[in-house]
């Protein structure tokens, strides 16, 4: 099958070229006693459980040793188990109904995530091999360091991915890379009367890496058209392992000030945050780890100047708490366009975001083919909303992966998330409060690499 995607992709040139495929298969399984963190609010959730797959197929298509093409095609992403039900019109025009329809169809629509629930080409480019470096150009995925700005998003248990229009040169003298890009981050228009509008970014990027440690430093400037708004991003990374331990830094800024196109005028932005992250391997099959993170946040939302910086959404650190929105309360009306979830009272979201957090982290090696963790996560507010509302609480997670066969793994995780007065003491003027009952969350990844 795989072949025959290349031949249809490439036509006959395809034949010419050699082809590398990566990617995966992923079944998610993800269960929660309820999101609404309540058991008084006359709007709270009931538990919810859905499986959901996704095939990513990543063909690299190496026309010579110097020019090489690459794909990313992202099947079923997302889509739900059971989803588009084969239902179908009979002869008398009536719709076969749902409990009379045998298996699903293609789904040809856009998804929740805004792809093609049935397939997506979701990135192409091409590197040239040249003396001095290697030329970049098309959609390509982006990633810096820890992941906290840029996250390619290629992991089995990533969701998103940052993916950007660019021409890219990189250069490597000795142990010193340098980067040099141009990207076109929104197309804009040209019409008699009207200003430009679209927004493009340089970047440039220097990285020691060598075998032990590495250091890095890598700048944005930023530039959008009528309105104007300019903006720099710096973050800097470092890396050192010292035997069985390693430890890992990323701490970014976003500097910026101008116009926007939701008719904010006149503002600024003075945003930063990091992460520190160190592991290692103890005697008798232990390890542990340790995260300490920060985001900042802006306590006062009418003035001009946003403060708020969001990590990545795919720099995960819990199973809920920065990775579900909070709280979900169940709408009025359940319908294909709001999900069966009401986000009206929702706090936070997907990211760290104005957030100050710890995660120590102590792991077993209990066969050659299964491993089991447990860690606890606190975190604060960088900046408070109010004296009675600076904490979100505790979440105390366990995982265990099992890989029986090479090429597949098992990971299942639970969590149980304690919600501090940033949730409990919150009261929605529309759907009330009460929002202060523990919540239990469930996941299972079954996945096949190749």
């Amino acid at each position: 099958m795989l072949t025959l995607i290349a031949a249809i992709a490439f036509s006959s040139s395809a034949s010419a070229a050699e082809v590398e495929w990566h990617g995966h298969y992923r079944t998610r399984v993800l269960a929660y006693n309820s999101l609404s963190l309540s058991d008084t609010n006359d709007n709270a959730a009931a538990g919810t459980v859905y499986l959901d797959h996704r095939l990513r197929l990543q063909p690299t298509f190496h026309a010579s040793s110097r020019v090489a093409v690459h794909a990313q095609l992202d099947m079923l992403n997302l889509t739900s188990f059971g989803d588009n039900i084969n239902n179908y019109t009979l002869a008398d025009g009536t719709l076969l109904p749902a409990a009379y329809a045998h298996g699903v169809a293609p789904d040809l629509t856009r998804n929740n995530m805004g792809n093609f629930g049935n397939v997506s080409l979701t990135r192409a480019w091409a590197d040239v091999y040249l003396p001095y470096g290697r030329l970049s150009m098309g959609r390509m995925p982006q990633h810096w360091g820890a992941g906290v700005l840029f996250n390619d998003g290629l992991t089995p248990e990533s969701e998103f991915g940052d993916t950007g229009d660019r021409i890219q040169f990189t250069s490597r003298v000795g142990p010193i890379y340098l980067m040099g890009a141009y990207e076109q981050l929104s197309e804009g228009y040209w019409e008699e009367g009207d200003d430009r509008d679209d927004s493009v970014a340089a970047d440039l990027a220097v990285a020691y890496l060598g075998e032990t440690m590495g250091l890095g430093l890598y700048n944005r400037y930023r530039h959008q058209f009528g309105p104007t708004y300019q903006a720099y991003t710096a973050s800097l990374w470092a890396f050192s392992e010292l035997g069985p331990a390693r430890i890992e830094l990323e701490f970014a800024g976003n500097f910026g000030g101008g116009d926007l196109d939701t008719q904010n005028n006149d503002v600024s932005q003075v945003a930063f945050g990091g992460i520190l992250s160190g592991s290692m391997t103890l005697p008798n099959k232990l390890n542990a780890g340790l995260d300490l993170g920060l985001a900042s946040g802006d306590s006062d939302s009418t003035d001009r100047t946003d403060r708020t910086f969001t990590f990545d959404r795919d720099k995960n650190i819990a199973l809920m708490m920065f990775e579900e929105p909070l709280p979900i309360l169940a709408p009025a009306v359940r319908n294909s366009e709001n999900l069966g979830r009401d986000t009206g009272a929702v706090l936070t979201g997907e990211g760290v975001s104005n957030a100050l957090f710890l995660k120590p982290t102590i792991g077993y090696q209990l066969r050659d083919t299964l491993h089991g963790q447990v860690s606890l996560l606190g975190a604060r507010t960088f900046a408070a909303p109010s004296d009675d509302r600076g904490g979100y609480g505790w979440e105390v997670g366990a995982d265990l992966t099992y890989t029986p066969v090479e090429h597949f793994y098992l990971k299942a995780s639970g969590a149980m998330l304690l919600p501090g007065e940033y949730y409990s003491n919150y009261v929605d003027p529309d759907l009330g409060g009460g929002f202060d009952s523990p919540a239990f969350g469930g996941r299972l990844y079954l996945v096949a690499e190749f």
